[in-house]
């Protein structure tokens, strides 16, 4: 199992991070630590540094990036040798409604996949009700993209796999119809699986199904943690009626083939 995008160096890790990556690395082929901040950026490279299984993304959110993309540009330079990708970078109109102020991110995201283009590094992308705008910015990008916690309609879908592209599918499918209903059109050939943890824990999911007991026992269950792609995958392969074992080697092949893992 393979996790692209998980957020371990958030405060919620702050306790158990080296727990946490201990168990990742017992139970997972690889995760993708991403990042969007600067701070949160050197806890990763220090992971990525320490842990074998740990592969790094920088990026800076569109709304939440801290208000220096310059500094994370430059960092993102610095490391290009360290890290698997550019990301997560992108646009965010579902909290931002101000257009002077979504100019302005469509600037910022236009210098990242500049210097993605520069390094050859692939994109992750977040793309939160701007999800056409994204693509649209993309189009023409060489070095690999995937849409991370995708929640564009079918039809967007369908043109960012037309053009070589990849969607991530998070937890989110647990518990969004239109997940499910993106999971079911979307070719395993161009899936992938995060959790974006911390966040969209399948824990009161799994409770309301009576079936809390299926997480790892010892670890905060109102935490989302890599490891719980497994649930996605389940749930994949229920909707394809496939194996679990389909999508869990197919997603991890894209990721090993999208970010050049070593692993």
């Amino acid at each position: 199992m393979i996790d692209i995008h998980a957020h371990l160096c958030f405060p919620p890790f702050d306790n158990d991070r080296e727990r946490v990556v201990a168990e990742c690395e017992r139970e997972m082929r690889a995760v993708i630590v991403g990042s969007a901040r600067y701070e949160e950026g050197l806890c990763a490279l220090k992971l990525g540094e320490r842990h074998r299984k740990m592969f790094v993304t920088l990026g800076y959110h569109p709304v939440e990036g801290g208000g220096n993309p310059g500094k994370l540009r430059e960092l993102i330079r610095k490391n290009s040798d360290r890290i698997v990708g550019v990301g997560e970078v992108g646009l965010d109109y579902h909290w931002e409604k101000d257009e002077s102020k979504r100019r302005r991110q469509r600037e910022v995201f236009s210098e990242f996949i500049d210097l993605a283009t520069e390094l050859k590094k692939p994109l992750v992308i977040h793309s939160w009700d701007a999800e056409q705008e994204c693509f649209d910015m993309v189009r023409d990008f060489e070095h690999g993209v995937v849409f991370h916690c995708f929640s564009g309609s079918g039809e967007l879908s369908a043109e960012i796999i037309k053009n070589g592209f990849y969607v991530s599918v998070s937890t989110q499918i647990l518990f969004s119809k239109n997940h499910r209903k993106l999971a079911k059109v979307l070719p395993l050939e161009h899936m992938l699986l995060e959790t974006d943890s911390p966040f969209l824990s399948p824990y009161k999911y799994l409770r309301i199904k009576g079936e809390e007991r299926l997480l790892k026992k010892g670890f905060d269950p109102e935490k989302n943690h890599p490891w719980n792609v497994r649930f996605s995958a389940q749930k994949i392969a229920e909707i394809k009626k496939v194996d679990i074992s389909d999508v869990l080697t197919a997603t991890t092949e894209n990721a090993v083939r999208l970010f050049g893992l070593k692993v």
